[in-house]
This record gives C-alpha cells, structure tokens and sequence, in this order.
C-alpha cells in the first residue's frame, strides 16, 4: 500500500479480512449441514455485524446516549421471547444517568445494568436491576430512573465503574393491545447535540464489531451445542446457581432441544400454576425465535387453552395437527425449546413429552390427521 493511501481504506481492508474468521462457525463438525440451518447461519453472520456496529458505533458515545430498539425481527439470535420487546444503551458507569419516559401498560418490565456484553466484551456480569415492582411512577404515567454511583431517592440503580451497559426488557402477553414504555437517557450535566463521528471512533469500531460477529455467534451455537448433548425433545429445568448470559431478572427457565422427523410431532404436558407470566418458544439452531415477534411458534399463559384437568398441551410440529395450542418449527427438523416461568417464587411445573407419528388426514384434505396416531417415545422432565 502506498504512502499516500488514507488510513481509512486500511481500516476497512483490515475489517474485511477480520470478518472472514467468523464465517469458520459455518463448517464446525457440529453446525448442521441442511441448506436451511446453513442458510440461517450465513444470514446471522450478516446481521451480527449490524448489531456489532450499533453498539460499537452508531450508539457508542456514553456522553450522548441513546436508547435504541436492540432486537427486532432481523436483529436477534439470543433466545429472545415473542412476548417481550428488548432495548439498551451503552453507558459509562463512572457517570450519572437520567432516564425517563412514559411508563405504558406492559405488565412487566426491567431495568438491568450489566458490567459487559455477551459478546461484545471478555465477560458479562448484572451489576443492578429494577423491575415494574419497584418502580415508581407518577399520576401522568412518567417514571424517572437515576444511574450512577451515588446514591438518590427515587428510582435508582448503583453503578460501578465497569458498568457498560443499561438493558431492558419489556413483557406482555399480547402486544396488539399494549402499548410499550418511552425511553430517553442523558447524561447528568450534558447538554446539546453528539458531536461529528471522528475516523478515529470509527477506527476503534470496525475491529471490535468483527470479533463481535465471531465471538457472538459462536457463543450461542456453543449454548445450542451444549443443549444437543442432552437428551433429545425433553425439558429439563435450569440449575438455579448456573451462570448464564445476561440472565434477567424474576425469571426461571426450562429448556430442551427437539429433533423430528417429517412425519413427527412433539406433544409437550405440563400443569401450570397460576403464576403472572409462562411462555413456551422454540428457536433454531442459531439460537433466533422462529417467529419473533408474531406467536405463531409461541403460546404463553395467557393465549394457551387448557385441557379440562388444568395442564397445557402444546404440539411443536411442522405442520397443523389440529390442535388448539400449536407451535410451529416452520420447516425446522431441530431447533431449541424454551419455557420461561416468571415473577413467582413457586417451581417450575415438570415437562412430559412424547414423539408421535402423524398420518394421513382421514378426511383427504391431503394434510395431517387431527389426532397423532402412534406414540414413539415418552419422556418425563426431572421436577
């Protein structure tokens, strides 16, 4: 490269050939070969780096923060629930935040900071959290949130100085009648409009957004790897002690990885209790809803009908069968499952589950009949 070469065009040129090592996930002894998990793969690769550059970048000035819609039907691949909407902002925990906005009617939400993002930085640890129980909001609605290291009356979470990130989640268990909370943050003190990015923010950007795209996924296909050793289409609830990424707050989970044939369904049965929140979601290999944020692969406390004892009978099947709680896989043979069980201190129901074989439609629709008509396997969660 000549003298007279910008340093610019080095930049990009360096990112480029960065970004090629992420594409290695792709063709790990583990990763699925079907054209439709290779195809999802390659299109998460792509979407990471626009994640990578919104944190790095784009919203990367902690002096002009800027709360940002994190994940959308085109930027996830966390696990994420059709139930909830995620938003963040980068933050530098030495400093003092405002936030405020209009509190909207979603019956959960929660404000986490985090020390790191998964992904993103070495490690990710909460450092504080609140959540709709303890925030305070006034007659008009408004809410107010203070960040920092010292303390205030009123909404507050401590900060530390390694505090990088403020997260929130909002829940509800139909959005179509919600309508969701307004977020603005600044910082204590600082007035006016961000400044012109410099080549040098832009420089500091690229090479971390690229091992952001690297680390990022790979760390979820691990978790997804890690979730395929198990038993096949069983749950089995989380270790309450067990580190996890990013966990938020007042929530307990039981996961599972599914694998079908074409002409299988996955009956699942548990007996809820009446708790504020459940919802049951399946993702892909890649760790993405299948349908966020529709519910067409998601049922939760509130739209699944129950059965005359009381339990739930969710199918997870390709195709309809028929039944009154369905979650499709939209044509994916594996994937994984979720039930998220929340704002309750009583245990997490036991799962049973059981593969059936779906047949013909007795009524030459020329689709599946309405009832599975042959069990294969039967297997019981541990409580």
């Amino acid at each position: 490269m000549s003298e007279q070469t910008p340093a610019s065009v080095k930049a990009w040129e360096d990112f480029c050939e960065q970004l090629k090592a992420a594409g290695a996930v792709l063709a790990r002894p583990s990763t699925p070969r079907d054209e439709l998990s290779q195809a999802e793969g390659l299109r998460k690769l792509a979407r990471m780096v626009r994640v990578g550059l919104e944190a790095t970048l784009e919203y990367a000035d902690t002096r002009y923060p800027e709360i940002y819609q994190l994940i959308t039907p085109t930027t996830l691949g966390e696990g994420e629930t059709s139930d909830a909407r995620y938003h963040q902002a980068m933050i530098d925990g030495r400093r003092t935040y405002i936030l405020s906005g209009q509190r909207g009617d979603a019956p959960f939400i929660e404000f986490t900071v985090y020390a790191g993002k998964i992904g993103l930085d070495a490690k990710s640890a909460q450092v504080g959290a609140l959540t709709e129980r303890e925030l305070k909001v006034d007659a008009e609605g408004r809410y107010e949130l203070v960040l920092s290291p010292e303390k205030h009356a009123g909404n507050w979470i401590r900060t530390t100085p390694e505090a990088s990130l403020i997260y929130i989640r909002q829940y509800a268990h139909d959005w179509s009648r919600t309508a969701g909370a307004t977020f603005h943050i600044r910082e204590a003190g600082v007035e006016g409009l961000r400044p012109n990015v410099t080549l040098e923010q832009v420089m500091t950007a690229l090479p971390r957004t690229a091992d952001y795209v690297a680390r990022s996924t790979a760390i979820w296909a691990a978790i997804v790897d890690r979730a395929r050793q198990a038993p096949v289409n069983r749950f089995t609830p989380f270790v309450e002690d067990e580190p996890s990424p990013e966990m938020p707050t007042g929530h307990r989970f039981s996961s599972g990885h599914f694998r079908l044939e074409e002409d299988e369904a996955l009956e699942v049965r548990f007996t809820p209790a009446d708790v504020p929140y459940w919802g049951m979601d399946i993702t892909n290999y890649w760790f993405e809803p299948i349908s966020y944020p529709s519910h067409r692969s998601h049922v939760n406390n509130r739209t699944a009908v129950l059965e005359a004892d009381g339990s739930v009978k969710v199918v997870i099947a390709a195709r309809d069968p028929g039944a009154r709680n369905w979650i499709d896989t939209r044509d994916h043979r594996e994937g994984m499952m979720m039930l998220r069980w929340s704002r309750t201190a009583l245990p997490v129901p036991p799962i049973e589950t059981r593969v059936v074989k779906m047949s013909p439609c007795p009524c030459q629709c020329g689709g599946d009949s309405h009832e599975p008509v042959h069990e294969t396997r039967v297997v019981k969660a541990p409580s």
